[in-house]
């Protein structure tokens, strides 16, 4: 296949999975807790995809995004580009608005700050037993949550990982506040993960120019922080652990959350969009590779009946193979013998080889399986058996 033809498929994808007209179109829903643990109201925004209401069997994963109030357009309008170009699953987004970062994010104080700080496991009681508890009787989640943080926000999402493991499955740190506390949340991560057979977690870490020098900071500790715990990560590999990290040595501290958003996101999900060369190996090929993608997200994920069906229409007519094409719409079928659509593109796949007797078998059966909402697709099934 050539690189012209593929291009040319890409575009024929982007026809038949269009994403909406502009990033960010989601349902916007504002709550206010009044926190027992905290002792005071606490804000967030709840982001969900436009078609939340249409899918009432799904479950989504939620990504908790720390500093919301600063932040909030940028990371629901990010992530709901991803999900509208079908490069992550659909995903709900809570933006954490409280008022005390310093005292909220930061595990211990810091010999240089005179504030209130240093009650982080205050706060991640608030998150664990009453902020998640809310959102999941409220929405339809999925135990895939992700923690999001930058600056002092990542400082607490690494910290996290350590002081409740169990909470989160990924964690982004956008240029985090490692220095706070004498290096402190570095050595307990250090401690915790050298302590670990195996681990199922997923974390991505970044840095800027960061300078963090003063007459109160000698050294540049921010950034040596950084560079202890990346190579602590670089030299350490257990069972189940991904760790990404990176260093953008002109990169200002503002702009690493907008990047690291984007760079983090893409490594986790790197294997959610099936490749083509995947699809060109046909049903095994595309097991292999949800078996990756599973491997890679710490739960099962089943094949994209989408992806799939496109698949099938990329073989039959980009590749120019349509009994290996026929194979990935039987391959679809086995996985969703309970769907209409799936049923009926695999009649109009015998259809197409003039198997009409097939054809006509499968539309019947996809007949039966349609539902009370899917008007649309019976009289499309209805109207194909008729012109047999």
């Amino acid at each position: 296949m050539t690189l012209l033809k593929r291009t040319l498929l890409c575009c024929l994808f982007m026809l038949c999975f269009p994403s909406s007209t502009q990033a960010g179109e989601v349902i916007e829903n504002a709550h206010v807790i009044n926190s027992k643990v905290l002792e005071e109201d606490q804000k967030f925004t709840v982001y969900l995809p436009d078609d939340y209401d249409e899918h009432t069997d799904h479950q989504y994963p939620v990504l908790y995004a720390l500093d919301g109030k600063y932040y909030k357009q940028m990371v629901s309008a990010v992530i709901a580009r991803f999900y509208d170009d079908w490069l992550i699953p659909d995903t709900i987004v809570v933006a954490i608005e409280n008022e005390d970062r310093i005292r909220d994010y930061t595990p211990v104080p810091h010999a240089t700050v005179d504030v209130p700080s240093g009650k982080a496991d205050r706060f991640l009681d608030y998150i664990e037993k009453e902020l998640i508890p809310f959102v999941e009787s409220h929405y339809r989640t999925s135990e895939f949550r992700i923690l999001e943080g930058h600056s002092l926000g990542g400082l607490l999402s690494l910290y996290t990982v350590q002081a409740r493991p169990e909470l989160f499955t990924a964690h982004y740190a956008f240029s985090p506040s490692l220095h706070w506390g004498d290096d402190s949340t570095a050595d307990k991560i250090i401690r915790y993960i050298s302590s670990r057979q195996s681990l199922n977690q997923f974390i991505y870490f970044n840095l800027g120019n960061e300078i963090n020098k003063s007459e109160y900071e000698k050294a540049n500790t921010m950034r040596d922080s950084f560079l202890r715990l990346q190579r602590f990560f670089n030299e350490t590999s257990i069972p189940g652990l991904r760790v990404k990290s990176e260093l953008f040595s002109t990169l200002p501290h503002a702009a690493t959350n907008t990047l690291g958003l984007v760079h983090a996101t893409h490594e986790l999900y790197r294997n959610w969009v099936l490749p083509f060369p995947v699809m060109e190996g046909g049903p095994n090929a595309i097991t292999a590779h949800y078996k990756k993608l599973s491997a890679d997200l710490y739960y099962e994920v089943k094949p994209d009946k989408g992806s799939i069906n496109f698949a099938a229409d990329y073989i039959t007519n980009g590749v120019k193979a349509p009994e290996r094409g026929l194979a990935l719409l039987k391959y679809n079928a086995e996985l969703y013998p309970d769907s209409a659509l799936v049923q009926f593109n695999l009649a109009k796949g015998y259809k197409e080889r003039e198997n009409l007797k097939l054809a006509k078998q499968i539309a019947e059966q996809a007949l039966t399986l349609i539902a009370l909402d899917e008007d649309e697709l019976k009289t499309s099934i209805t109207q194909f058996l008729e012109a047999l």
